[in-house]
């Protein structure tokens, strides 16, 4: 009897329990539907409220995306074309000593040591390669955020020499209307130490006529600097110029250098007219074209005359002043000796960006300026004229379009005898004609 009576008090407390069980899951699944429900509205009315706001910013976001995307596909595009074709060369020829220095004073960029792996880079397509007559000019559109100011030269700097995968060419990118993103260099290891800053970027590999202590910029127990160095000390990197400073140099940019030639620097420093950009120029022209004749010393102080007033005012309007040929190439990202950018040929200022030390010596100097030639038919004489009223001297229209086109900069034969494979870069003379092929530029300015 007591144990019929402790069962049936058991079953009922089961019973009671499993009541109590089903009634607790009734009432979870009900809270549930509740907040489910609660939320569905939520978003309902998150929807009718915000949703056309929420679609147009995340579209803006994504068009800007796929621009910076395509901008930088772009740039990987001809950086993988020029590492392609400068690795097709390293494989065919061997890298070539500069002229009457000794060929062990050289580290070729072109050599590659057993350690090192060449990794290809893959491209949607191969850019077109311009022809040794002919030399493209660079048509870009300014990139967001502006890189016309003056800290896009206050990159970081490596004096380590770049890999001998990067190379050069004369590919040009395609026309677009894009710009590119300028090319971040990479952060240094924060476990190095701290080097000094050289003018020379990046450093040789192995003692080079420009890295030796002799090198300097003022001579050494009588030996003669490097020529490259001096120019690069001479530079230094560009400074902002004041709108009086900038209404000064605007007022003489023509009269200064054709009466340098005709007077002598220092008649101009006598009369109180010199500037501190004429002085760097000063010192340019008399490092690297003393010994050209005047037209071609006249159109090299004109066209640095420019480059260094779009430095020192980097402005969309200043570039405007500049030849298309003249703007910076991508490679020109990269860190380097900031004398390579006053070369007037796109080509042969992205071959030195990636080894200028096999054209460091002075020997090299000495066979610019006795080969560099413009093709311009008249005298001296008539790249000038003379403003009586006002007496300054003025470049004639006629010479100022003529160093405006690319293919009136260049070289003697002979030049290319020592140097056969900057014939790619540069136009070769062959003598006066009385026109000049057009740049594949409609607007030479």
């Amino acid at each position: 009897m007591y144990n019929e009576t402790q069962n049936s008090t058991a079953e009922a407390r089961r019973l009671k329990k499993r009541e109590l069980d089903r009634k607790a899951q009734k009432l979870a699944r009900e809270r549930a539907k509740s907040r489910i429900a609660q939320l569905e509205s939520m978003v309902d009315i998150l929807q009718q409220d915000h949703s056309n706001a929420q679609i147009t910013t995340l579209m803006d976001q994504l068009g800007k995306v796929t621009k910076e995307r395509d901008n930088l596909l772009q740039v990987l595009d001809s950086l993988g074309s020029t590492i392609r074709r400068h690795f097709g060369d390293s494989t065919t020829g061997e890298p070539r000593s500069d002229t009457k220095s000794d060929p062990s004073q050289h580290a070729s960029p072109a050599q590659s040591t057993p350690s090192e792996r060449i990794v290809p880079i893959t491209t949607r397509r191969s850019t077109s390669e311009t022809s040794s007559s002919t030399i493209l000019e660079l048509s870009i559109n300014p990139p967001p955020p502006d890189p016309f100011t003056c800290d896009g030269w206050n990159y970081t700097v490596s004096n380590e020499p770049y890999p001998t995968t990067m190379a050069f060419n004369n590919s040009i990118l395609p026309p677009t209307g894009n710009g590119f993103i300028p090319t971040q260099p990479l952060l240094p290891d924060n476990h190095t130490p701290p080097e000094v800053v050289d003018v020379i970027i990046p450093k040789a590999s192995v003692l080079c006529p420009c890295s030796s202590p002799t090198s300097r910029g003022a001579n050494f127990h009588g030996v003669k600097p490097n020529i490259w160095r001096a120019i690069n000390e001479v530079l230094v990197k560009p400074t902002k110029l004041s709108a009086k400073e900038i209404a000064i140099e605007e007022y003489n940019a023509e009269d200064m250098p054709v009466r340098a030639i005709l007077e002598g620097w220092d008649s101009i420093e006598r009369a109180g007219k010199m500037t501190p950009t004429w002085r760097k120029l000063r010192k340019a022209d008399e490092l690297c074209f003393t010994n050209c004749a005047d037209t071609e010393r006249l159109a090299a102080m004109r066209i640095c005359h420019l480059l260094i007033m779009y430095h020192g005012d980097p402005t969309l309007e200043r570039r405007a002043t500049l030849p298309r040929w003249y703007w910076n190439r991508p490679s020109q990202a990269l860190p380097h000796s900031y004398g390579i950018d006053f070369f007037v040929w796109p080509g042969f200022r992205e071959r030195l960006i990636f080894c200028q030390h096999q054209y460091c010596a002075n020997s090299f100097w000495e066979l610019l300026q006795t080969n560099l030639k413009i093709l311009w038919s008249d005298s001296f004489q008539d790249t000038f004229y003379h403003n009586a009223h006002t007496g300054k001297y003025h470049i004639s229209p006629l010479f100022e379009q003529r160093i405006r086109n690319i293919n009136a900069w260049t070289m003697s034969t002979d030049f290319f005898t020592h140097f056969p494979e900057l014939s790619e870069d540069i136009p070769a003379y062959m003598g006066i004609s009385t026109s000049l092929p057009s740049p594949p530029y409609q607007n030479q300015l």
